[in-house]
């Protein structure tokens, strides 16, 4: 491998972040966090499908309007606000930091859904943004994954051929979608979750980054 391609989401940042601050609008901040995040999702395939494309900024923003309304609770735009801005401070994972500098001398990319403001914000706040060479997000070919079109950011980025792209995802369809495009796949399946039937499977599971290059032999 020559380049490793890692996306964002549940891969180096911990998307429960965002219950914390869902403890201060509902009682079960744990439920409603989960609904907003599959909605976001969902959100993005459907958009894909009907070829109706809004940045993943947006698409949060609704789909957690749709969260407010389900739960049927009262928000106000200053927790809106907040709420929405916790995409922008999501926790790393413990061991990322160590992780990206243990591949200091490889081609990085962050490869994601979410949107250039989204994604540039993360990782400077963060402090993660100087191990990547490119921040590609998907908002540059107005679709979502798991199109090749956004996995296509890859190569054309790095400069390396797909085959010799390593990618790093948590999320089952991602995991599946990258494989389907011709790169070697690592799943970081941290919750144990299982793998979606489409015929694709990665090349290496994982439970973190660090395991996953002691799989490679790094």
């Amino acid at each position: 491998m020559k380049g490793f391609v890692f996306d964002a989401y549940g891969t180096l940042f911990d998307i429960n972040s965002v219950i914390e601050a869902c403890k201060y609008i509902i009682q079960d901040p744990e439920g409603f966090s989960k609904l907003w995040r599959a909605k976001q999702l969902e959100y993005t395939f459907l958009r894909s499908l009907m070829e109706r494309y809004k940045d993943f900024w947006e698409v949060t923003e609704d789909a957690l309007t749709f969260a407010i309304n389900s739960f049927s609770i009262s928000v106000s735009q200053v927790e809106r606000k907040k709420l929405m801005e916790t995409y922008l401070y999501l926790k790393p994972f413990a061991e990322v930091a160590d992780a990206l500098r243990h591949l200091k001398n490889y081609e990085l990319a962050v490869l994601s859904n979410g949107s250039p403001m989204m994604l540039n914000t993360l990782l400077e706040n963060s402090g993660l943004k100087h191990y990547f060479r490119y921040i590609l997000s998907a908002d540059e070919v107005r679709t979502y994954k798991p199109s090749p079109k956004v996995y296509a950011l890859g190569p054309k980025y790095l400069g390396i051929p797909k085959e010799e792209i390593f990618f790093v995802s948590s999320n089952s369809f991602d995991v599946v979608g990258a494989k389907a495009f011709g790169f070697k796949v690592g799943w970081i399946n941290r919750s144990g979750t299982q793998l979606d039937e489409l015929g694709m499977k990665p090349d290496i599971i994982a439970i973190t980054l660090e395991e996953m290059s002691g799989a490679l032999g790094l």
